[in-house]
């Protein structure tokens, strides 16, 4: 028995000396615990590199004839109306996407966009009409993510430019002499991105506060055109990526040129095309869109200035029959929301 005894202490002994040196030869994914008292440290997410982000395979361009209640207080009223011409709706949807490494207009997608020259009465709230733009970028599985993009940790690195090209005025106006640096007397981009991207500063509630970002970091998911000129042009939409961060000199590239930080060393994602033609001003449309005792505008009673409008229009629409044009703008009077209500940025 005694040596049994002996016997059963000596290979307990050599069990525990064997499970000693394994577990300090092993390696362990079980945390430490943490000293009473003292805090386990929190090491913050790296931000994501190149690569990293999932990769935009699809984008739409949402845009919306608005008016403004401040300067990035946009105000977009659905309206009801179902128009002939469907370019003459005021909500656009515009898809592209990406087929290898070429990018293409979506079946079924407007190949162009119709708008009207700003009238500014005085201030941000009383100009018109101002259209308001959402930008949603979508993975290859169909997957929104624009929270990706929009990212603190990133989102000084990316930046939408919208810029255009081939600029021209319509038959019988006068030529116009344009170059990007002039980008500012055709048309003026507003950058409304917010904190979060996708919540409305205007409504947000008092214990749910939403800011805007600081001019400093424009990103373009969201935002407004204004058109200043009569004329018809090219508008790229265009998604640079900066590693080192977007600022030059501490100051943002502008809505239509892309700086040193993207174009050296930067990416261009994508850059889409879109014919856009801005056929008259917002006193042409508040003359048509009302009609006359019901009935839409004939061509004959338009004033010279208003006649030169009519066909821009229809130049625009491939049309030669003004009655189903003015009847649309009928129509789009007729069907305004009310003002309460829509989507505020």
């Amino acid at each position: 028995m005694k040596n049994i005894c002996i016997k059963a202490s000596a290979l307990a002994l050599l069990f525990m000396g064997a499970s000693f040196f394994t577990s300090c030869g092993k390696k362990t994914d079980e945390p430490k615990p943490t000293p009473p008292n003292k805090k386990e440290e929190v090491k913050p997410t790296p931000a994501p590199q190149e690569g990293e982000l999932p990769e935009i395979t699809k984008v739409t361009f949402r845009i919306g004839e608005s008016h403004l209640h401040t300067k990035k207080g946009i105000h977009y009223v659905p309206n009801t109306a179902k128009t002939e011409f469907p370019l003459l709706a005021i909500e656009q949807k515009i898809t592209y996407v990406k087929e290898g490494n070429t990018w293409k207009l979506a079946s079924g997608s407007p190949d162009r966009f119709i708008g009207i020259q700003m009238v500014s009465y005085g201030g941000y709230a009383f100009s018109a009409p101002e259209y308001a733009l959402w930008v949603t970028y979508y993975d290859a599985n169909g997957k929104e993510v624009n929270a990706a993009y929009a990212d603190a940790k990133v989102r000084n690195q990316y930046q939408l430019f919208i810029t255009p090209s081939d600029v021209k005025a319509f038959d019988g106006d006068d030529a116009i002499d344009f170059s990007v640096d002039k980008t500012p007397e055709l048309l003026h981009y507003e950058y409304c991105d917010t904190d979060p991207w996708n919540e409305s500063f205007q409504r947000a509630p008092e214990d749910k506060p939403v800011k805007w970002l600081s001019d400093n970091e424009p990103v373009g998911m969201k935002g407004y055109f204004q058109f200043k000129k009569i004329s018809h042009f090219n508008l790229h939409f265009a998604l640079w990526h900066a590693p080192k961060g977007k600022l030059e000199g501490g100051k943002p590239a502008p809505f239509y040129a892309p700086n040193k930080q993207f174009t050296e060393g930067g990416k261009n994602l994508f850059d889409v095309v879109l014919p856009v033609y801005v056929c008259g001003d917002r006193g042409f449309t508040d003359a048509i869109k009302p009609g006359y005792n019901e009935a839409p505008i004939p061509y004959d009673q338009l004033s010279a200035d208003h006649q030169k409008a009519a066909k821009r229009i229809m130049k625009a629409l491939g049309t030669e029959d003004w009655m189903k044009v003015a009847t649309d703008f009928l129509r789009l009077f007729k069907g305004n929301g009310g003002d309460s209500g829509g989507e505020e940025f």
